[in-house]
């Protein structure tokens, strides 16, 4: 089985034209978006809806006539309430399974907390755990009226519980399974900021070396793979693969397993004009 692994591509059609031609040259059936799959910024509710309804509904049935498949789902900049449009046509890998050749792919999107306002996709890390760093402005999150500031952090966190907790219930059921975890695990260089810093999800890390999971797709850290220079490592024989997502260049990975042997190249691509 062979197939293609990009992330972050946050609503850049650019981007997306990019991954599709590159899976058409490579006659790849298989697309695996990752997360962070919407635009943001300003009116970031109306923009998401837009383009769920208009070019990512036209670009799943592309990708449909053309015999390729197409799994996707929500990270932190994706706002949960955009869900709804997106399931009138699709599925989302962190809410149903696929499966291919044996092999299961599962997802899980949420992200350890970070200084950044939206918080519908951050949990603690594990029990205890806070963001090292000061916020750089109001929490939010998405309510009935749209996005609202939280009152109490502290509670709202004690009431959405952990990653570690939400792992916990995830267990890998064969030696097939390909997880994808919007958050990378830590302390493999796939996790770093601009200036070093390392924010990646220690209950990440820990979960893969309890459930040994055959792949980990993690995505995010958009910058990661160009200060570390480290894009793909090992936990046991777990392969992880963090590829990033710059600005100029389009991130993509092919990944080919067979018989459980795990084989992938990264591939920095132009991005395509319209």
């Amino acid at each position: 089985m062979v197939f293609i692994y990009t992330t972050d591509l946050h609503g850049d059609v650019l981007k997306y034209e990019a991954v599709l031609k590159f899976a058409q040259e490579q006659k790849i059936n298989l697309v695996h978006l990752g997360a962070d799959l919407l635009p943001k910024g300003s009116g970031i509710l109306s923009q998401q809806k837009k383009f769920i309804n208009g070019y990512l509904k036209k670009y799943y049935k592309r990708c449909k006539d053309l015999g390729i498949d197409v799994l996707a789902f929500f990270g932190n900049d994706d706002i949960y309430t955009r869900k709804k449009y997106f399931l009138k046509y699709a599925t989302l890998l962190d809410e149903t399974p696929y499966s291919k050749n044996g092999y299961d792919f599962r997802a899980y999107g949420f992200v350890p907390d970070y200084p950044f306002g939206l918080k519908t996709a951050c949990k603690l890390d594990y029990d205890g755990w806070k963001c090292p760093d000061p916020y750089l402005g109001r929490p939010l999150d998405c309510g009935p009226k749209g996005l609202e500031e939280i009152p109490d952090i502290e509670k709202y966190f004690i009431k959405k519980g952990t990653i570690e907790n939400d792992l916990k219930n995830i267990h890998v059921i064969t030696d097939k399974t390909i997880m994808a975890t919007h958050a990378p695990p830590w302390s493999l260089d796939l996790d770093v900021c601009r200036g070093g810093r390392r924010v990646g999800s220690k209950s990440v890390y820990d979960w893969i070396k309890n459930e040994k999971p055959l792949v980990v797709l993690s995505s995010h850290i958009h910058e990661s793979y160009d200060v570390s220079k480290v894009w793909k490592a090992k936990i046991g024989k777990t392969t992880v693969i963090q590829p990033g997502q710059l600005p100029d260049k389009t991130h993509i990975v092919v990944i080919s397993v067979q018989n459980n042997e795990v084989v992938s190249e990264l591939f920095l691509k132009g991005k395509e004009t319209l």
